[in-house]
């Protein structure tokens, strides 16, 4: 069963274009260096648009096959070791482009995934 973590945010105050180049860059570097991240099996990016609260949040959600998976990404990237300290420097969570006093961070499991429609 697929676990999915979600984590969306708010962009700080003028920093609109400084984000937009920030995710692109970090998108750019992670796809250039895929081997570092071979849990991941997607990462969708999308902003709640048009109607309810928190429009214009951002969230990004990774797919993972379990959450021993996600486990072992977690413990190998943390402190940032090696080639890691180099993703730190192209993740837009350090960037100061967030507003990080308004973070979300979810865990969703797939159900009746035969089901979906893709």
């Amino acid at each position: 069963m697929a676990v999915f973590e979600a984590e969306s945010w708010l962009v700080k105050e003028g920093k609109e274009e400084e984000h937009k180049k920030a995710l692109r860059g970090w998108f750019q570097w992670v796809n250039q260096h895929r081997e570092l991240f071979k849990e991941w099996k997607s990462v969708r990016y999308l902003e709640k648009t048009v109607a309810g609260e928190e429009s214009g949040r951002h969230l990004i959600i990774w797919e993972y096959e379990s959450m021993a998976d996600f486990e072992a990404y977690k413990k190998r990237r943390s402190n940032y070791p090696g080639p890691y300290e180099v993703y730190k420097k192209n993740d837009p969570y350090h960037m100061g482009v967030f507003q990080h006093n308004n973070m979300k961070v979810e865990f969703w499991m797939d159900l009746e995934r035969d089901l979906w429609i893709e």
